[in-house]
């Protein structure tokens, strides 16, 4: 089996022995977020064809959407309204946007029964490679995942969410279920309780839960775009838009993404909020200001800097591409493999 070198970052990777399992991806939206999750399906059909059904899970859309909705998207996968199983399962989350805690039900819907992998996807992400090469992975854990490194600058979240030391912290907006491991030990069940006992956002119950659980996935898969310099745009297989919104403040999105969008939304009148606001890409000075972590680290109670200064993002890159290459689980005490704790 091959290892990625550094240089071979923006190329396709393949894992030998893929099983061909039944897969579907799914997005998921409350009212404000669905014409975002529609753009983001539509990028995913225009890169990946339709051998992968998808589906669009939302709560309360507007009529007004749902027909431009079903205009950019022409049935090529299915929308669905899930608001009726929010209030059957009688749950009661923390306030946020609801449409983020609709990725735990993925167990209780009888249109997923018959799939053995389902992809969950944000909205705020934009793919650059076919989504059927994610769920054609093969899987040895009921969750295949990418690491959050951002979280082990601060390495806290551990003793919050009462987790074993050296516990890795996975991000939630691309992850991949092995639905017949989830089924068979209840685990979303599990996560959608331990939501709402500990009053938490749905990535906080989804690592307490699936702890030691996890497979690590591929970085370019989830290639998060906050404080980004190693890698680009052009390099993700699919791009995380975890820091500013392309809708929003647009901070550290990429002109070239941001012009891809603008694309998806042309002739509809969701395009407004992707209009560039500034001749340049913001988040420039934010990442010039990386450079003094080091200065800042040295001030008492500034661990998070320290860590910072020390990481090396090519060098984790490659350290977890490898570990996805070969199927590894989730490392414990990723920080310290990567010489940055």
């Amino acid at each position: 089996m091959s290892t990625l070198r550094q240089g071979d970052m923006a190329r396709p990777y393949r894992l030998e022995g893929l099983r061909v399992a039944s897969s579907c991806f799914f997005l998921a939206a409350d009212a404000n977020y669905f014409p975002y999750a529609c753009l983001a399906a539509r990028r995913i059909l225009d890169v990946s064809g339709d051998a992968t059904p998808g589906f669009i899970l939302h709560v309360g859309a507007r009529d007004a959407d749902m027909r431009v909705a079903e205009r950019l998207l022409k049935n090529r996968l299915r929308i669905m309204d899930v608001s009726a199983l929010f209030a059957q399962a009688g749950h009661t989350f923390r306030p946020s946007n609801v449409g983020t805690f609709v990725r735990l039900f993925a167990d209780q819907l009888p249109q997923f029964a018959d799939y053995d992998r389902i992809a969950h996807v944000d909205c705020d992400v934009l793919f650059n490679r076919d989504i059927g090469d994610l769920v054609g992975q093969t899987l040895h854990a009921p969750l295949l995942a990418a690491h959050d490194d951002y979280m082990y600058f601060r390495p806290s979240y551990r003793q919050k969410l009462s987790m074993q030391p050296g516990a890795p912290y996975f991000n939630a907006g691309i992850i991949v279920f092995n639905m017949p491991l989830v089924r068979e030990q209840g685990l979303l069940h599990r996560a959608r309780d331990v939501a709402v006992a500990g009053q938490m956002n749905d990535q906080n119950a989804l690592n307490i839960v699936f702890e030691g659980k996890w497979q690590t996935m591929h970085p370019n898969w989830n290639l998060m775009s906050n404080d980004t310099k190693e890698f680009r745009f052009a390099q993700a297989y699919a791009r995380h838009f975890a820091g500013g919104k392309p809708w929003g403040n647009q901070v550290d999105v990429e002109l070239e993404a941001l012009a891809v969008w603008r694309d998806l939304a042309r002739d509809t009148p969701w395009l407004q909020p992707f209009r560039q606001r500034i001749p340049f890409e913001r988040g420039i000075m934010r990442r010039f200001a990386r450079r003094f972590d080091g200065i800042m680290g040295m001030l008492p109670n500034k661990d998070r800097y320290r860590r910072r200064a020390r990481y090396d993002g090519g060098k984790v890159h490659k350290m977890y591409a490898e570990h996805a290459l070969a199927g590894a689980m989730a490392v414990q005490f990723p920080e310290v493999l990567g010489g940055f704790a």
